[in-house]
């Protein structure tokens, strides 16, 4: 790849419904590399800062907190990154005409890709007892229990930093002091939640399972950079789906509402009896409709967590 093109969608505001949509038309129906979401350019944070020198040091919390009031204050933009011309060109024709929305395209030296991509990755601290780093940052010293090192991949997707950390943080915050032997990420995309399993059970048996042949190999990339590739995990795809365990102590599931609703069933039947079921990739509007199907079918809530447009649930099974 010489050169990769970037569309940008300005002041875009779909309904969650169109949301799927464009995220389904750019990553399945023109192949984008990634997408990326932001309210403030870096000319408008430095506008912000002013004179103001951080350089080697924290920002002051009031500083940070007035870059935070700004962002919620703002319309998000929303950056596609694309190999081909053809299908960034194509991309942006189509999301014109249906949602007239401002935008352009941009090209870019091959050679800026990997600091394009990877300056929207850093350290983000769950807990006391886990922090994710980006894997190419193991000159980062974490002030946690744990770490796991991780490679996003092309499709990590918007509000993955955001589900992610709800998934870990309920994980850590509630099910440590439980008995965690088998567990299933179901749509397990770079495979971060249930690698974090093995930093606290690492006897566990993970099961990894996605439609995507590319989720499972970035997978086994995250496994390898930290050093899990000879513990005991599965990379399934759905012709294997009947291999999956009849029941696990932990299921993770950050996925789409849709999915969740038409894998309701599924997900509860893999949860044994007093295990534990996590659920997001939900908007926060989307939670109340998910908890009550869920506990409709029997699933008892433990726990609600939101962080910024994000929640994620935290369910437990009865006991049969």
């Amino acid at each position: 790849m010489d050169v990769f093109w970037v569309v940008t969608l300005f002041h875009f505001q779909p309904s969650p419904s169109q949301w799927q949509t464009v995220e389904s038309l750019a990553m399945h129906d023109f192949e984008a590399m990634g997408i990326e979401e932001f309210s403030l350019s870096e000319p408008e944070v430095d506008a912000i800062l002013g004179d103001r020198s951080y350089s080697g040091g924290d920002l002051p919390q009031e500083v940070i907190d007035e870059v935070e009031a700004r962002v919620l204050g703002n319309p998000i933009n929303y950056r596609f990154f694309f190999s081909s011309k053809d299908l960034a060109m194509n991309f942006l024709n189509k999301v014109r005409t249906e949602f007239l929305c401002e935008s352009q395209i941009e090209e870019h030296p091959a050679q800026d890709w990997n600091a394009e991509w990877k300056k929207h990755y850093s350290p983000i601290k769950v807990n006391d007892q886990l922090e994710i780093i980006p894997s190419w940052r193991k000159d980062f010293k974490s002030e946690s229990r744990h770490h796991i090192y991780i490679y996003p991949g092309m499709g990590f997707g918007t509000g993955s930093h955001e589900t992610t950390f709800l998934c870990l943080k309920l994980f850590t915050e509630y099910l440590l002091g439980q008995k965690i032997e088998k567990v299933l990420d179901f749509g397990s995309g770079s495979g971060i939640l249930g690698l974090a399993v093995f930093k606290f059970f690492p006897e566990a048996k993970v099961d990894f399972y996605d439609i995507d042949p590319e989720a499972n190999k970035n997978c086994y990339q995250n496994a390898e950079t930290n050093n899990l590739q000879e513990f005991s995990f599965r990379l399934l795809l759905p012709e294997v789906r009947p291999k999956l365990l009849i029941e696990y102590d932990l299921v993770f599931a950050n996925i789409l509402e849709s999915i969740l609703i038409l894998e309701q069933e599924a997900l509860i039947a893999h949860t044994k009896p007093g295990g534990a079921l996590i659920l997001s990739g939900l908007l926060k509007h989307q939670a109340p409709g998910i908890i009550e199907a869920y506990s409709s079918a029997g699933m008892k809530l433990i726990s609600h967590v939101e962080k910024g447009d994000w929640t994620a649930i935290l369910f437990e099974k009865a006991n049969s």
